[in-house]
């Protein structure tokens, strides 16, 4: 018997055809498996019992990293097989694997993130008398990078660029041998035949006149530019004494110090211009994190996917006597460390020898994470040459194979046993996320912590992190991304959403691209976008009360939005039925960053001029008053900033929601809580007076700003109530939007609504912030 498998999935990059012969040759099988575009095709000739078997398998037995959504069976006859294929591929003869074809049926392919290297392969690393060991780009068909090289479909060598690189015959023999672990392994090398490190250093005025020369002279005999192990030595070398190294990996470069070296972090940030922001570390593994964090089980699960995201971890207050103690300006005031993994062989090579290590991205905050040696090289020399760093000796561990789109690391947490996203990027991106939704669409995002999805046959492809649309590189970044997207996966949308926002970047680009298209175009309030969401991503029936709270938004009134509540009817209607009471700022982003002139605005609309006194509230009065760049807002997030700016926690915002994270982390120093509750719709005149009475009787910051939160929960609590009956049965609510991020806020928040029986939804499969809108707003059809 012959049967035919048409095999939809994620079939590709996994090592599913190796996975596909292997089985069939221990089931006695013959016939063949070849990528077809972004599907496997299977001809499999055998018995009947076999075939079932195969059958069975070719489903549940995935390769890691791969997952199944069809499969169609057919059975046929020898003659109707082509006779070419009869003859050149011999089915009687055996089961081969056979060159790739086109996608004659468009099927919407599935191409797997960039995966962790997987434990064979680290034990190859490490094992002396493996003929791969310290080889930095050891991978197989199960690890390895994907997306972050890949050119066009189908996944062959010959698309990705490891084309650059000719296979030596040890290599060559490998890639076709039946029982090998690295048949057709698209990525694989050696030593001698694939990609070659280099380490260059750049040299430094007062660092014992460091360069790429005398660091290898002292540390590693008869090195050249090809010697990888002198490589690695002298980056290991680099990091011992203090210094910087800029290390090309998988999806783009990261900058590593060591955490216990004050001075060298102090150095690092001045070299990205991050002064406020924590930095995260590599360990060695899951025991090491567990000296210096507090680890539950399902962020070790996290930390050791396949995907290596960022983990933010509770850190311990005291660690054991022989450990080292991590610098305070690494984590600065959080109360979290940014814990990770090590994701591929140089970091592995590096973090074994070094101990944990800081790995921040390669760029300057705010830029586009960097993937070419040559800019890299140039961005380092001018910020040494600046006079800024020349105490810190500063490298570069650059590599030859190219990088086709930059690939920042994912960052997440666990919230009430929901995992939830800061950053969605390397190892979960282009994974799709299942959707009820018809039609093919482009939705276009927002443009903070800015992404777009594609929609077509009911899978939504979110895009990476694409950073904020104020930066002419990030802009250049999501034309990149967005024309690749289409051209990898074959895009053809039939409608463009944008949101509502008349002055959005990524609402241009939408319109440009109807245009261009001849589409039609649909705009979609931003907080609606929130919400629907994740009615999309957690396909809610019925009723949903939604919350979105978050720092700014386009409203439909014109007015700036972000404490917005929505009751859905379960169909179509997504009504706005409560917000706090709105507050006339100054606008602009100096009156979103600036938290001092936040304060006074709120305080002046609340009759509250008497709580501060002095010539600049006057003047921002004024300014008010006279009408002078003033928006009428609704914000949370604004609320956040005046309450932080209150206690003297922060004024201004060097980073997009930095007061709010600081109010955050003052209310995480302790378990006190100093009883606030908002007034009667909406009203923050109460939370002020008696903000204004607990400074005044010497109430200490940690308890009131805890207690600030806690009121944002309560306030919660009590619309939902007030909407209960009108959800039905399930009581559906959603709570979204950046604000969300606070932990302390959406824990409390979960637990008071469950309390009362509600049944809460978060975004799991996104961000909750801005890089989740684009989902809600490819379901422009149910607002």
């Amino acid at each position: 018997m012959i049967k035919k498998y048409i095999i939809k999935g994620l079939v590709q990059g996994i090592g599913y055809r190796p996975f596909v012969a292997k089985l069939a040759e221990e089931l006695n099988i013959d016939g063949y498996v070849r990528n077809t575009g972004g599907i496997v095709t299977v001809v499999a000739c055998g018995e009947t019992e076999k075939l079932d078997q195969f059958r069975q398998k070719l489903s549940s037995d995935v390769p890691t990293g791969g997952f199944i959504t069809s499969i169609e069976e057919e059975e046929i006859e020898s003659h109707k097989i082509e006779r070419q294929e009869i003859e050149s591929q011999k089915i009687e003869l055996g089961f081969r694997i056979i060159e790739s074809d086109k996608d004659a049926e468009k099927n919407l392919p599935l191409i797997p993130a960039d995966i962790a290297t997987c434990d064979k392969c680290k034990a190859e690393l490490f094992d002396k008398k493996n003929r791969r060991y310290g080889h930095p780009f050891i991978s197989c068909t199960v690890c390895g990078p994907r997306y972050s090289i890949i050119e066009k479909l189908p996944y062959d060598r010959d698309t990705i660029t490891m084309k650059d690189f000719e296979m030596c015959p040890e290599c060559q023999t490998e890639y076709i041998a039946k029982n090998d672990r690295r048949r057709h392994a698209q990525t694989i090398a050696c030593k001698e035949c694939g990609p070659r490190l280099k380490f260059a250093s750049l040299k430094c005025k007062n660092a014992d006149n460091i360069t790429s020369k005398n660091i290898v002279d002292k540390y590693v005999e008869n090195y050249n530019e090809n010697d990888i192990d002198g490589a690695i030595t002298a980056s290991i070398s680099l990091i011992s004494r203090g210094g910087i190294l800029a290390i090309k990996d998988i999806g783009g470069y990261h900058l590593a110090c060591s955490p216990f070296d004050e001075k060298a972090v102090a150095a690092l940030r001045t070299l990205k211009h991050r002064e406020a922001k924590a930095f995260a570390v590599m360990f060695e593994d899951i025991k090491q994190i567990k000296e210096y964090c507090k680890v539950n089980q399902q962020e070790a699960r996290l930390l050791e996917s396949p995907a290596r995201p960022i983990v933010l971890v509770r850190r311990k207050k005291h660690i054991n006597s022989g450990s080292k103690h991590i610098a305070g300006n690494v984590y600065l005031t959080s109360p979290d460390i940014g814990a990770m993994l090590p994701c591929n062989p140089v970091q592995m090579m590096l973090v074994k020898e070094c101990g944990p290590l800081i790995m921040t991205s390669g760029n300057a905050s705010g830029d586009v994470l960097e993937i070419d040696n040559k800019r890299m090289q140039q961005w380092l020399k001018e910020r040494v040459e600046s006079g800024d760093l020349e105490d810190t000796p500063i490298a570069l561990l650059s590599h030859d194979r190219k990088i086709l789109r930059p690939m920042d690391d994912s960052v997440m947490k666990v919230i009430k046993g929901r995992q939830q996203f800061v950053r969605r990027g390397r190892g979960h991106v282009p994974n799709p996320i299942p959707v009820d939704i018809d039609g093919e669409i482009f939705a276009a995002g927002g443009d903070l912590k800015s992404s777009f999805c594609y929609v077509k046959n009911g899978m939504a492809y979110v895009s990476q992190y694409l950073g904020d649309l104020e930066s002419v590189s990030c802009q250049k970044f999501y034309r990149n991304e967005m024309a690749a997207m289409e051209k990898i996966f074959g895009f053809k949308p039939k409608t463009v959403v944008t949101d509502l926002h008349p002055g959005y970047f990524s609402g241009q680009v939408g319109h440009e691209y109807a245009q261009k298209k001849n589409l039609p175009i649909h705009k979609v309030q931003h907080h609606k976008a929130h919400v629907l969401s994740v009615i999309v991503e957690h396909n809610l029936k019925g009723p949903v009360l939604g919350f979105a709270f978050d720092g700014t938004g386009y409203g439909e009134d014109g007015t700036v939005w972000g404490s917005e509540v929505f009751l859905w009817d379960g169909k179509n209607a997504l009504d706005r039925v409560a917000d706090l009471r709105p507050a006339r700022l100054i606008g602009g982003d100096e009156g979103a960053k600036n938290c001092d002139t936040i304060l006074v605005g709120i305080l002046h609309e609340n009759g509250l001029d008497e709580l501060i006194e002095n010539e600049n509230a006057k003047l921002i009065r004024a300014a008010i008053d006279s009408d002078i760049n003033v928006v009428t807002s609704t914000s949370m997030g604004r609320l956040f900033d005046a309450v932080s700016a209150m206690l003297d926690i922060c004024h201004y915002n060097t980073y997009e929601g930095q007061a709010p994270i600081e109010l955050e982390n003052m209310a995480a120093r302790t378990d006190q809580v100093y009883p606030l509750c908002f007034g009667e719709n909406g009203s923050t005149e109460e939370i002020f007076i008696e903000i204004a009475n607990a400074i005044f009787h010497d109430v200490s910051k940690e308890s009131i700003a805890r207690g600030f939160i806690y009121a944002v929960a309560d306030y919660i609590l009590e619309i939902a109530k007030i909407y209960s009956e009108r959800l039905g049965k399930e009581k559906q609510i959603v709570l979204s939007g950046g604000t969300f991020l606070n932990r302390i806020l959406l824990e409390r928040s979960i637990d008071l609504l469950e309390s009362e029986g509600f049944k809460v939804y978060i975004s799991e499969q996104l961000p909750p912030g801005d890089g989740g809108i684009c989902l809600g707003q490819a379901a422009f059809h149910l607002k």
